[in-house]
């Protein structure tokens, strides 16, 4: 499902290196405990990152984030 009209960037504020390496952490099936652990960051801080992901790309969940990274081959 695309959310995006024609023409339009499908990757708005590309994500920063941190805000990757999380997602790849999370797409490699890590808990957020554990992906935050992994980057050296908290968990509020995983969290806020994937709440702007989720606001920027219109999507509902941390799992439509990580799906829709994956799709676009960020991770």
């Amino acid at each position: 499902m695309n959310r995006y009209s024609e023409g339009e960037n499908p990757v708005p504020d590309r994500p920063d290196d941190l805000t990757l390496r999380l997602l790849a952490q999370i797409a490699d099936g890590a808990t957020t405990a554990q992906a935050a652990a992994a980057c050296n960051v908290s968990e509020s801080t995983l969290t806020r990152r994937m709440q702007a992901l989720r606001r920027a790309w219109g999507l509902d969940n941390t799992m439509q984030v990580v799906v829709h990274a994956v799709r676009l081959g960020l991770v």
